[in-house]
């Protein structure tokens, strides 16, 4: 089979060939072993080194360049879709993306079996982009909501939350996008011995996300640090992400606490699982997600989170961690509550959770609901 994809995550070319970040890669990468080659449309860069910090997709085996979001909303490479698509068996688009929601629309015109994959709120995603965003997520949220469902098949990350606000009148799974293989219970032994020894009034948290993005939301963070430090807790706030560090420096001048952030800029996943096992908090600030994977990868090294009354960040933790998104307050508040209330239960709990999304329970679903797919195709 042929699996037409539409995406706006960007693909590095060198050489002719194609690169993907890990994150892409792992997500593409499943449909290539479940139906095959892939023709990939989404937004390209060519590079004249090779990238240090991507997976060469072999499976890749044509493109649709999508160079400019705004020329795909006026239909500028609607001909490009439709000659590619026509190629191809069916067409998968992720959501929210201008790319995947021009590539339904060819798909219908085709009358391609179209699989819509929710990756987050698409009110979220473009509100908190840009002014620009904020003036086409009215129309965009409601987009989505008829791609969605209108769609053959639909997969979400969540468990409710999207399925609530974008629901598909036909088959649907969830299936986090997140990659969970160890589980050893030597992980929450060493967890619970930490917390034990540790001082309350000297705590670590840390945040995965690009650090110059406005949805990521960690502006409110440093900003509690400046609450908390004035309560008697200080914070040492560790932030793995690429981006303008200027962005969340300035907040921490104002506040005069910038001893207390940390860059360490993008870090490959064994580096961030080291940092997660050496904190005292994981804190997911984000005012647009869907279901985190960071959040995810921090409950497999039991450690206590934090998060924003966001998409499915409930989903994951217990009430109690859950704070009021865009509010400094609140995080001081939420960090002060779960300190004195101490962190072994929320440990415990989070390991435990974590297992719902090990590599082989969620393969385990894909690959069937891959093969209802399948069947569908082969059918039409």
């Amino acid at each position: 089979m042929k699996v037409f994809l539409a995406s706006e995550f960007r693909c590095t070319v060198y050489k002719g060939e194609y690169y993907l970040a890990t994150r892409a890669y792992v997500i593409y990468v499943r449909y290539a072993e479940a139906f095959g080659d892939i023709v990939l449309c989404s937004r390209f860069e060519k590079a004249d080194e090779k990238p240090f910090d991507c997976i060469k997709a072999d499976f890749i085996k044509e493109i649709v360049d999508c160079d400019s979001l705004s020329k795909t909303m006026l239909g500028r490479y609607k001909n490009q879709m439709i000659h590619a698509m026509r190629k191809c068996d069916f067409a998968v688009g992720r959501f929210p993306s201008i790319i995947a929601f021009r590539a339904y629309d060819c798909a219908k015109k085709l009358g391609k079996i179209f699989v819509a994959e929710l990756m987050c709120d698409g009110w979220d995603s473009y509100w908190n982009h840009s002014m620009a965003g904020k003036i086409i997520a009215p129309y965009m949220t409601n987009k989505m909501k008829r791609c969605t469902w209108n769609a053959d098949f639909a997969i979400y990350v969540t468990e409710r939350f999207l399925q609530k606000k974008y629901p598909c009148k036909n088959p649907s799974i969830n299936a986090s996008n997140v990659v969970i293989k160890d589980c050893n219970q030597e992980i929450l032994i060493n967890r619970l011995k930490k917390i034990k020894e540790m001082d309350v009034h000297n705590i670590s948290m840390m945040t995965s996300a690009s650090v110059d993005q406005y949805s990521k939301g960690q502006e409110y963070v440093v900003k509690a640090i400046k609450i908390l430090k004035d309560r008697g807790i200080n914070v040492t706030y560790f932030l793995a992400g690429e981006g303008d560090q200027n962005y969340l420096l300035n907040f921490a001048r104002k506040a005069d606490i910038t001893a207390n952030l940390i860059f360490m800029g993008r870090l490959p996943i064994k580096d961030i699982f080291k940092k997660l096992d050496e904190i005292d908090i994981y804190i997911q600030p984000s005012l647009q997600e869907g279901l985190p994977r960071a959040v995810i990868e921090a409950l497999s090294r039991a450690c206590p989170v934090l998060g924003a009354r966001t998409a499915g960040i409930p989903e994951l933790i217990d009430n109690e961690c859950v704070f009021k998104r865009a509010s400094a307050r609140s995080i001081a508040d939420t960090i002060e509550i779960i300190l004195k209330n101490g962190l072994k239960e929320y440990a415990k709990r989070n390991f435990e959770h974590s297992k719902l999304y090990n590599d082989e329970t969620l393969n385990e679903r894909r690959n069937s609901y891959y093969e209802e797919i399948r069947r569908k195709v082969l059918d039409k």
